[in-house]
C-alpha cells in the first residue's frame, strides 16, 4: 500500500522515481543522506531524525495496538493500565508513545534489533508487550509463531502515528523537493484517490487478517 501511495504521488509530482527496496533499516539513512537515494521512506517522526532529514506531509496514519502471548496475565482496558510491563520496540522506531509510561515504576523498554526479534522475546517471555501497528504485525507473527493464535490483540489503540518521506537536509534542492511533494500530496488527498488506495488495501487486509 505504502509504495502504490509514493508512486502516485511521485507521479502527480511529475518527479521521475524508482523505489528500491532495502531488505534492513540499518544503514538507509546513512546511505540517503551520502547521497545513494534522493529520499526514503516510511518512516515515523521522531526528533533525531528531523535534525538530519526534512520530512514531508503524512502519507498515511498507522494504528498501533499492544500484542501479547494469548496465554500471558496482561490484562488492559487503555495503555494507562501496561505500566509495569516490558515492552519491545525494533531499532529506528518511535518511542515518544511510551514516554509517560517508562517514567512508572517497573515499567522498561527493549530496542531489539526487527520486529521479528521483539515477537521471539515476547515467545520466549523475556518481554511482555509489543505495541505495532497491524499491517507490520502479522507478518513478523507468522514468521516467529508456528500457531498465530499464541498471540492476541489487546482490544484498544496505543496510539496513532504518521509516515512521512524524508529528504536529507544536506541535499541540494531538498526543501524544493519536498515542497513539491506535498503540493502532490495536498491535491491528491482533496481528490480522495490517496484515501481510495489505503480504503483498498485496508479492506483487502483486514479480510486476511480476520
Amino acid at each position: 500500500m505504502i509504495t502504490e501511495i509514493v508512486d502516485r504521488i511521485m507521479r502527480g509530482a511529475e518527479l521521475e522515481h524508482e523505489v528500491v527496496f532495502q531488505p534492513t533499516w540499518n544503514t538507509l539513512l546513512d546511505d540517503t543522506e551520502a547521497g545513494l537515494y534522493q529520499a526514503t521512506f516510511p518512516w515515523y517522526f521522531n526528533k533525531e531524525r528531523a535534525e538530519r532529514f526534512l520530512y514531508s506531509d503524512s502519507l498515511m496514519s498507522n494504528y498501533i495496538v499492544p500484542f501479547v502471548l494469548t496465554d500471558s496475565h496482561v490484562r488492559a482496558l487503555g495503555p494507562e493500565e501496561l505500566a509495569g510491563h516490558h515492552f519491545c520496540r525494533p531499532q529506528g522506531y518511535f518511542t515518544h508513545d511510551l514516554a509517560d509510561l517508562l517514567e512508572k515504576p517497573g515499567t522498561s523498554l527493549t530496542m531489539a534489533e526487527t520486529l521479528d526479534e521483539c515477537f521471539r522475546l515476547l515467545k520466549a517471555g523475556d518481554v511482555d508487550v509489543v505495541p505495532v501497528d497491524i499491517f507490520s504485525s502479522r507478518g513478523a507473527i507468522h514468521r516467529v509463531f508456528d500457531e498465530p493464535n499464541a498471540v492476541r490483540r489487546l482490544t484498544f489503540v496505543f496510539s496513532r502515528q504518521q509516515l512521512h518521506i524524508l529528504v536529507p537536509k544536506n541535499a541540494e534542492g531538498a526543501q524544493e523537493l519536498v515542497n513539491r511533494i506535498n503540493i502532490s500530496i495536498g491535491r491528491l488527498e482533496l481528490r480522495g484517490m490517496l484515501q481510495s488506495i489505503r480504503d483498498i488495501h485496508a479492506s483487502m487486509f483486514l479480510r486476511q487478517y480476520q
